[in-house]
């Protein structure tokens, strides 16, 4: 009988709202079993709290954890909780120096590229558990609602607003969208729709970041200093959200908010917002060099040709998205 199950889980948000995916099915299959779950330590709070996990395991591959010795220290306590039952979601080799008895390891087939739920409910059916359909469980706590009434009360969002969330800057530069044309979308969707505008993501300390912060339209409301369970609260109250390919992006989709995304590095066929694989939008005529990312260096950010913003999102037009925008709120032009 199984009754202590490792999930080798992925160390960057965007990955683990994912990996969240084998919760649900492993509870139904293993209603006695005890769940723990593997990340990194920036992961571990949006996890906390998870419905069906009983305890979260961090590895802190920069702390406590670097090197060759922080590595053998952590094998030696994950041994310790002998687990009888592992799944690897990550591709690692790990599981040759646990002794666990039981090993399921997805695998990535180039052949058939599939989105990475869909992977992990496959390897889960080839063992016998039923997981025909993903779903996920994010909880939020009274201080989380309570902190979105108070961020409402504050910023005049009324109960009867519709409210549009938004993540301007990815990671990569290269993926997010121009400035300009955020101001541009929330010019039309605050003054022609009354649509209140929230800015979930955060801005980077750097050159590019501050610059961009500085040239924010004033009719985004700010929510960028937001620890992720409170963007969790906000996402909650936004009827869509819209992003580059980015980690809020997927967790907006898997908490059941209309997600739009805007492709133009990464190929929005395999890495999509799970729940709403139509909602993704890319320059109006494909470039050439559509995808760079992963497996190839971006021609557009080397050498004399460096740039902010990758030509392929600078190509996404604005009516795309207020026109996607209007049919999803079911608004008229």
């Amino acid at each position: 009988m199984v009754k202590n199950i490792l999930i080798f889980g992925h160390a960057n948000i965007g990955d683990v709202c994912y990996d969240l995916a084998v919760i649900n099915p492993l509870c139904r299959a293993f209603p006695q079993a005890k769940i723990s779950f593997l990340t990194s330590s920036r992961c571990r709070d949006f996890v906390q709290g998870y419905k069906g996990i009983t305890q979260i395991i961090t590895f802190d591959r920069h702390g406590k954890d670097k090197g060759f010795s922080g590595h053998v220290r952590f094998i030696a306590r994950l041994r310790q909780e002998k687990f009888d039952m592992a799944v690897f979601l990550t591709r690692s080799l790990a599981y040759w120096f646990l002794g666990i008895p039981q090993v399921w390891c997805v695998k990535k087939s180039a052949r058939e590229p599939k989105h990475p739920v869909d992977r992990y409910l496959a390897l889960l059916r080839s063992h016998g558990v039923e997981a025909n359909a993903a779903s996920f469980d994010y909880n939020l706590d009274r201080r989380e609602d309570g902190f979105c009434a108070d961020f409402c009360k504050q910023h005049g969002i009324g109960p009867d607003d519709v409210v549009v969330g938004i993540m301007p800057l990815a990671a990569w530069s290269l993926k997010s969208w121009p400035i300009q044309q955020w101001n541009s979308l929330v010019e039309v969707l605050t003054g022609h729709y009354g649509i209140k505008v929230i800015n979930l993501g955060k801005m980077p300390d750097n050159e590019l970041g501050r610059r961009i912060a500085k040239e924010m339209s004033g009719r985004i409301i700010p929510a960028d200093q937001t620890t992720l369970a409170q963007a969790k609260a906000l996402l909650k109250r936004c009827r869509i959200f819209i992003g580059p390919d980015s980690s809020l992006l997927h967790v907006a989709s898997c908490m059941g908010v209309e997600t739009i995304g805007l492709y133009g590095p990464t190929s929005g066929e395999h890495f999509y917002p799970y729940f709403h694989r139509h909602n993704v939008l890319s320059a109006h005529q494909r470039l050439p060099c559509m995808p760079c990312y992963p497996g190839a260096e971006a021609s557009c950010c080397t050498g004399e040709k460096k740039c902010d913003f990758g030509p392929c999102m600078e190509a996404i037009r604005v009516e795309d998205v207020v026109a996607l925008v209007r049919e999803k709120l079911k608004v008229p032009g």
